[in-house]
């Protein structure tokens, strides 16, 4: 547990391995080496890991779940049903409600998981990961007023102590509020664009976030941008506060000619355009995650990189990566199945303004939904968005193009977790 803790999972398989030739039938052993199969992506090899505990120990805490996860993971959302009707007695009433929800999604209802979550938290108005899933289901499914109401409860979730602060008035001319960054940097950029419905009641907004952002954000709506800061609103409270329907553009960003130019040379000395730079993974890498002991969920979006490689195979120009934090050996199997030289700028991640104005000169972005995602929204341009299954409530749980991100074409992952359509789409509209 001590090597899983620790991100080495190959060491911790092993030892689990070994205990378990001892002793069969050591259920701990058995779940914790599911869990690092799972971590690793080997769904496969997990599945009957679990299925092996669950005929030892039906009431096994959140080992029905797990399993239904999986089964779900694997595209067989029916199975994963059936297993928690069945075990329902065995199961936390929060962790069933949301895993039956996630069932009703992928069957198809969308209005069943809704009205399945609203009853839960009806119920139990104490259930907040219950009330945080509510929120991004009526997200996801274009309820925005309600959903952003449900959204305020993450207060809770991140123990800020401070309960949900009340609707603002519609005028507040010559009030100073402090907007604070909150979650990740591609947060900050996203709820950004609530801040001029803020403004235009009157307000005069200063904003606090990391430092690594404020050579981007220009000021103009924003009289100052700093470090640190005291008492203020947190972004993602805007569009409840300000009890929205519309989704605004993304909040505006340029990159200047000097650095423009500097970005164009930095690419033309790897290699002739166009230039398509890829990005396989963002979120949390539950790979790296500390997961032993500890129940929590996890945003990950991901694609096989072989895969990637080789629906982008062919590729006329100048292969850009822009994956930071890739895993061992990732890099090497996309280049493998690209079947051509890839030029890693992946720690431009580190200068946001170096990164800005080589996503403004690029030619095409394949990626999964990261901060660069809301970087080229900023800039007027578009990503080719890979959205794996069940998309994020930004990415909507529905065909078509996101609101938030519109001109974005979007590759969807099949209710299978097969990638083989979305990418097949993706190489005929970029003429490969």
């Amino acid at each position: 547990m001590a090597y899983g803790e620790n991100g080495e999972l190959e060491r911790a398989e092993s030892s689990f391995r070994k205990v378990l030739k001892r002793r069969p039938v050591f259920l701990d052993a058995l779940i914790n080496l599911a869990k690092t199969l799972e971590k690793q992506e080997r769904f496969g090899e997990a599945t009957p890991l679990y299925e092996r505990a669950l005929a030892l120990d039906e009431a096994y805490p959140k080992l029905a779940t797990n399993l239904a996860r999986l089964y779900r993971q694997r595209g067989d959302a029916v199975r994963a049903r059936q297993l928690l009707e069945r075990l329902a007695k065995h199961v936390d009433g929060q962790d069933l409600a949301m895993a039956l929800a996630e069932c009703d999604y992928e069957l198809g209802s969308a209005s069943d998981a809704v009205e399945r979550l609203s009853h839960a938290v009806d119920q139990h108005p104490e259930w907040l990961l219950a009330r945080n899933a509510l929120a991004h289901a009526l997200l996801a499914s274009g309820q925005w007023r309600a959903g952003w109401q449900h959204y305020l409860s993450r207060h809770e979730l991140f123990e800020r102590g401070a309960g949900a602060p009340a609707v603002l008035p519609e005028r507040l001319d010559g009030e100073r509020i402090l907007l604070r960054g909150e979650q990740g940097l591609g947060d900050v950029l996203f709820f950004l664009r609530f801040a001029p419905l803020l403004r235009a009641r009157g307000a005069r907004l200063s904003l606090a976030c990391e430092k690594k952002l404020h050579g981007i954000i220009a000021t103009g709506v924003l009289e100052a941008v700093m470090e640190g800061g005291g008492e203020g609103l947190w972004l993602g409270d805007l569009p409840a506060l300000l009890e929205c329907e519309e989704t605004p553009p993304a909040w505006p960003l340029r990159a200047n000619d000097d650095a423009r130019r500097a970005a164009r040379q930095r690419l033309e000395a790897l290699g002739r355009s166009p230039y398509l730079a890829v990005t396989w993974r963002a979120g949390t890498d539950t790979a790296r995650g500390r997961e032993f002991g500890l129940e929590r969920s996890s945003l990950a979006k991901a694609l096989p990189p072989a895969e990637l490689g080789a629906a982008l195979r062919g590729w006329p120009g100048t292969v850009i990566l822009l994956q930071r934090g890739a895993r061992r050996g990732e890099l090497a199997q996309f280049a493998e199945t690209l079947g051509a030289p890839a030029h890693d700028l992946s720690l431009l991640g580190d200068d946001l303004a170096a990164l800005l104005a080589v996503l403004a000169v690029l030619d095409e972005y394949a990626t999964v939904s990261n901060t660069n995602v809301h970087l080229l929204a900023g800039l007027g341009k578009t990503a080719r968005v890979l959205v794996p299954y069940p998309a994020e409530w930004r990415w909507m749980r529905r065909e078509g193009a996101s609101p938030w991100f519109p001109g974005f074409p979007v590759y969807r992952q099949a209710q299978s977790r097969n990638w083989g359509l979305a990418l097949a789409a993706l190489r005929k509209d970029l003429a490969l």
